[in-house]
């Protein structure tokens, strides 16, 4: 879990934890000199181990770690400092029940029948690369199920995204001359959505909700969404600093201009990686007013930023 203390940095600021996490300590680049820090201070606790040894433990470690972000589409910057590239498998959800509860289970058998650990870690890994082998098949084929469905045009950028507690259902994304296109859909034997799921209201019902929303690829809605056209608004907000983080991040950013009875203008921006399978982007069709990694930017008639940051609550406008 080291790698994941780079949240430090952000001190606080989402924006900056954007820019900042799964990067240096996440790098195959970095790795050996992190490794190498681990190992000493490892070595204070254990001084009669032989830092190589701790180095080669710190070492493969910190290789998993980064190689199961890997897997997930948040994206790992892992060349750094070469480049600030995310890289992204996009074969796992960021968060898996199954990918979690093969490692919990695994480990907590080692401990309670310790003769045996060695043989309950093997076989718990062996599941694991199991499951993540069989997400990678359905992986492949969900984005060609999605490019059958959608048709993208020749080199534009498209993906398929894993989803919540499913490793049958995805959203599929794809970039067209002047559209985001965008499909929830569930590649399973058991798929029954219509794609016309409710939000949910308390937890009992977000599982009917899930089933909704993700209808088999025969039943697949398309969902388009025009981008603006270029506007001085556009531009003075994609000048910004905070704004440039922002889309260093985002795989499919949707921009929403907006102009305000006050002569200001509202640019929001949403990476639609994250757009909730019961609703659409903010300020546009959305029936649901908390969603994560939404920010806007309000500019005067000049262009000059009045105030900028993520959108936190429900009511914000």
């Amino acid at each position: 879990m080291i790698p994941d203390l780079d949240f430090i940095f952000a001190f606080g600021e989402r924006l900056e934890y954007l820019r900042s996490h799964r990067g240096w300590t996440h790098s195959f680049l970095v790795l050996p000199l992190l490794a190498l820090v681990i190992a000493l201070v490892t070595r204070r606790l254990f001084p009669h181990a032989r830092v190589a040894v701790l180095w080669v433990f710190a070492a493969v470690g910190l290789a998993t770690h980064i190689v199961f972000d890997w897997i997930t589409s948040f994206g790992t910057m892992f060349l750094i400092p070469i480049t600030r590239h995310r890289f992204a498998l996009d074969w796992v959800f960021i968060l898996d029940p199954v990918f979690s509860g093969i490692v919990a289970v695994s480990l907590l058998a080692a401990v309670i029948f310790r003769a045996r650990g060695r043989l309950l870690a093997g076989i718990g890994s062996s599941l694991l690369l199991l499951y993540l082998g069989f997400c990678a098949i359905l992986h492949a084929r969900a984005l060609a199920t999605w490019k059958a469905i959608d048709g993208p045009p020749a080199g534009a950028r498209v993906a398929a995204l894993p989803q919540f507690l499913s490793p049958f259902r995805w959203l599929g994304l794809a970039e067209h001359d002047g559209e985001v296109h965008a499909a929830f859909f569930d590649i399973g034997p058991f798929a029954r959505g219509d794609g016309s799921p409710k939000p949910p209201t308390k937890l009992s019902e977000i599982w009917k909700s899930l089933a909704d929303g993700y209808p088999p690829p025969g039943r697949v809605r398309v969902r388009r969404w025009r981008k603006p056209p270029p506007s001085p608004a556009l531009r003075a907000a994609y000048a910004l600093p905070e704004v440039r983080i922002y889309l260093d991040f985002a795989r499919f950013p949707l921009a929403t201009v907006k102009e305000r009875p006050d002569g200001s203008t509202d640019v929001i921006l949403q990476d639609l990686r994250f757009l909730p399978w019961f609703t659409g982007p903010w300020d546009r069709e959305s029936r649901f007013r908390r969603q994560p990694f939404v920010y806007r930017v309000r500019l005067d008639a000049a262009g000059r930023a009045l105030e900028q940051g993520f959108i936190r609550s429900p009511g914000s406008r």
